[in-house]
């Protein structure tokens, strides 16, 4: 990680029993709002292990309220007992149920397109995990017990493996042969070894892609961009540091067409854009926005990519993309999700 030296950080919002310092997937970490139906509709909760609640982006209305459950494309996986179900978060409708090999095992992640769970046996002594779909499940036995759930795309499994020296490392696991690759994945200009927390996460439209920002206490952040397909891993730095206020402000949104990922921080007062395949920063910008109230930032990208709308509980502004401006500041208690319409008219302040 480039001039990036974290540490665990207090306040995550993750799910429960989920590891301090693993990786999240889009519903364990802050801000928790997610699009479905190809930009149609939106998912958002108020905590962590809540209910998810699904809005219709046409008209703002609620449609279905899911249970606690991690997603992966339009399926949400809810855990009850030794039992998983998938929900279609698209219909609301309750799709299928699946055993899992005992009630010792927890749900911890699952694939990118929602169809597989990954679930932990937290009661072995060395780490056991489950990779459960509707046509069954099978079981992998990992070293010791210091794994967590990373990511899930094909045959390609990402785990996290905690160091008994501190810090983590992103290791691949290839399903179809059984077997775990003996380096960690890894930037090549950088480290193997991660130290710090992951604060958000955001997956491009074709689930290729993920985008994880971490923070440190020294106010410092990054961009972690893992590549599902190709299992590279790349580190981009976010502008700012000396103020762990600030830097949890920053919030991630990614471009419909999945070629730009837009950073936003109220605190830092700083716009960025990166281009995905070059992995570099195309644009950068100030903002100012006093008197914000720093902490986790809701965010939507307006469809056209021209506007970023943000809130922080307590008001929502807009930053222009064109002017490079804050176009529209107005009050807005207790908002905790953003979305736009389709058609780009009409944004909805959630509550």
């Amino acid at each position: 990680m480039k001039r990036l030296l974290l540490v665990l950080a207090a306040g995550l919002v993750l799910l429960p029993g989920a590891a301090v310092g693993a990786a999240c997937s889009p519903l364990n970490c802050a801000p928790s709002q997610f699009t479905l139906a190809h930009g149609t509709l939106l998912g958002f909760r108020a905590a962590a292990g809540k209910p998810v609640r699904v809005v219709d982006l046409h008209t703002g209305k609620l449609q279905w309220v899911l249970p606690a459950g991690i997603t992966g494309g339009n399926l949400l996986v809810h855990q009850e007992g030794a039992r998983l179900i998938w929900y279609d978060a698209t219909s609301g409708a309750k799709l299928y149920d699946a055993a899992l090999p005992s009630v010792e095992y927890s749900l911890a992640g699952v694939s990118q397109n929602g169809t597989r769970a990954f679930a932990l046996n937290v009661a072995s002594r060395r780490t056991t995990a489950a990779i459960v779909s509707r046509g069954g499940s099978r079981t992998i036995t990992l070293p010791d017990r210091q794994w967590q759930f990373d990511a899930l795309r094909g045959d390609n499994l990402f785990l996290i493996h905690f160091l008994a020296v501190g810090g983590y490392q992103v290791r691949l696991f290839h399903l179809g042969a059984g077997h775990l690759d003996a380096q960690p994945l890894k930037d090549p200009h950088e480290s193997g070894t991660i130290w710090g927390s992951p604060f958000s996460r955001l997956a491009s439209p074709d689930g290729r892609y993920l985008f994880t920002l971490y923070i440190g206490s020294n106010g410092a952040a990054m961009i972690h961009e893992l590549d599902l397909k190709l299992a590279t891993a790349r580190c981009i730095d976010l502008p700012g540091t000396g103020d762990y206020g600030a830097a949890s402000s920053w919030a991630l949104m990614v471009s419909t067409d999945g070629r730009t990922v837009r950073a936003v921080s109220p605190g830092y007062g700083r716009v960025v854009a990166i281009d995905v395949h070059s992995r570099k920063v195309t644009d950068a910008f100030r903002i100012d926005l006093p008197y914000w109230a720093i902490g986790p930032t809701s965010a939507a990208l307006s469809p056209d990519g021209r506007q970023i709308a943000i809130a922080d509980g307590e008001t929502v502004a807009v930053v222009d993309l064109t002017s490079k401006k804050i176009a529209d500041r107005n009050p807005a208690a207790k908002t905790i999700a953003l979305g736009y319409s389709p058609d780009g008219t009409t944004l909805w302040k959630l509550s």
